[in-house]
């Protein structure tokens, strides 16, 4: 047979007197195709994702985006997943302040503003692409769960919508209401941490002290500019330096308290079990390193745990917990030292929660006490188990509600939803 391909209308060389098109032709085309490519290794849950976005039962939907908020916060500031971090800053002080002089107007509505004006600016084609190559090599990593790959999945199905539609509006798309969200709440953390790290220093002296300008950029902080204090403080290295030093001092004297015996527990019974369910598996990953585990791997399970600690924290924790603290603080009951020290310690956890919490676990002599009889023989018998799941916190989420305490049984059943995905089994010699 000649090595010349022969025309469609030719004889084929295969000698059967038919002509090419008609005989080997289509043989030959598909020994020359190349191979099919291979599967997308996540083309199960790409498919699995494009289920969720057709089914008409939008809890399933809801679901993903939450847990794909959650994994964002979890992750941080990581490259791909936020809107880029001066440009947001230059957007939302600005229009935030914008929002807060106008009047009767609702707080849904002006996140909605604020929302749609940050994402028209900043959720762009090339963000979007950028966003979805971020979240596919997420849910690459292995060792992602099903839940987990499957709202990452929902996620870049989002992020590709205006390539594929073309005229999809940016706040019709859900992802980028995500990212803004978590976006908007670190920010409007670090602004928050500023003004109360700023304000427990002018506690600490007579404001009268600081200089005027100092003076102003506090009493616009108060007012709602937290940006003139932001300015103001990055301006002036003094005040920075003062405001570390005096967290570090105050951070190190309740650290001290807390490993005292005499010392009162810090969390309420509900926030210990919370704690506790959330911090179970990267608390004992980290007691359980090898001692020969080099700085790496130690890092790296260290790092885990704080990454933990900061998600268990969520907004209603941390206000519970200050609330109750600076309640403490206000008692006419206590003593003057008791107050201050309870005062010291709302002011550090407010600071650094993260760290403080964490101290507080690891150093606290006294676990949290039960507020009634029954409650104290209900918590020494969840304690008693070895193994913990949502069917054993239903009687103290029950008691909780009989005592008239809804948000201590709320908490209860968030530790009920996290058991459900991460049942815990205690080690009998740590009950």
């Amino acid at each position: 047979m000649s090595s010349k391909k022969p025309g469609r209308n030719d004889p084929c060389p295969c000698g059967s007197g038919l002509k090419y098109k008609a005989c080997h032709a289509a043989e030959d085309r598909a020994k020359a195709a190349p191979p099919p490519p291979a599967a997308h290794p996540l083309a199960e849950d790409l498919k699995a994702a494009m289920e969720v976005l057709g089914d008409s039962d939008t809890s399933r939907l809801s679901g993903c985006l939450v847990r794909l908020g959650a994994l964002l916060a979890e992750w941080g500031p990581a490259p791909g997943l936020r809107f880029d971090a001066k440009a947001f800053a230059d957007h939302v002080g600005p229009e935030l302040a914008l929002l807060s002089e106008k009047e009767g107007q609702d707080a849904a509505s002006a996140r909605r503003e604020l929302l749609v004006g940050t994402v028209r600016k900043l959720g762009t084609p090339a963000f979007l692409e950028q966003l979805g190559t971020a979240l596919i090599a997420r849910a690459s990593e292995p060792g992602r769960s099903a839940s987990d790959r499957q709202a990452l999945c929902v996620g870049v199905l989002f992020a590709s919508a205006s390539k594929r539609l073309g005229r999809a509006r940016p706040e019709d798309i859900p992802v980028l209401d995500v990212v803004f969200d978590v976006q908007f709440r670190e920010w409007s953390a670090k602004h928050a941490e500023l003004v109360k790290k700023y304000e427990a220093l002018a506690g600490g002296f007579a404001e009268e002290t600081l200089p005027p300008e100092a003076r102003e950029a506090l009493q616009q902080a108060r007012d709602g500019d937290v940006d003139a204090l932001l300015r103001y403080v990055q301006s002036d290295p003094g005040i920075a330096e003062r405001i570390a030093r005096e967290a570090k001092e105050r951070a190190a004297r309740v650290e001290a308290r807390l490993r005292e015996p005499s010392s009162p527990p810090v969390f309420a019974p509900e926030e210990e079990l919370w704690l506790t369910c959330v911090l179970w598996e990267p608390m004992q990953a980290l007691k359980s390193l090898p001692q020969d585990a080099g700085p790496e791997t130690r890092r790296e399970a260290v790092t885990t745990l704080m990454r933990a600690v900061k998600g268990a924290l969520d907004p209603d924790f941390l206000s519970g917990l200050l609330g109750r603290l600076r309640e403490k603080a206000k008692e006419a009951s206590a003593d003057e030292a008791a107050r201050a020290a309870f005062m010291d310690t709302a002011i550090a956890f407010e600071a650094e929660p993260a760290r403080m919490t964490l101290a507080a676990l690891l150093t606290s002599r006294q676990e949290a006490v039960g507020r009634s009889a029954e409650e104290m023989v209900m918590l020494a018998d969840l304690k008693a188990l070895t193994t913990w799941t949502p069917e054993s916190f239903e009687p103290y989420r029950e008691l909780l509600n009989s005592m008239g305490m809804p948000a201590a049984a709320a908490r209860i059943q968030r530790c009920q939803e996290w058991l459900r995905e991460h049942p815990v089994t205690l080690r009998t010699e740590t009950v």
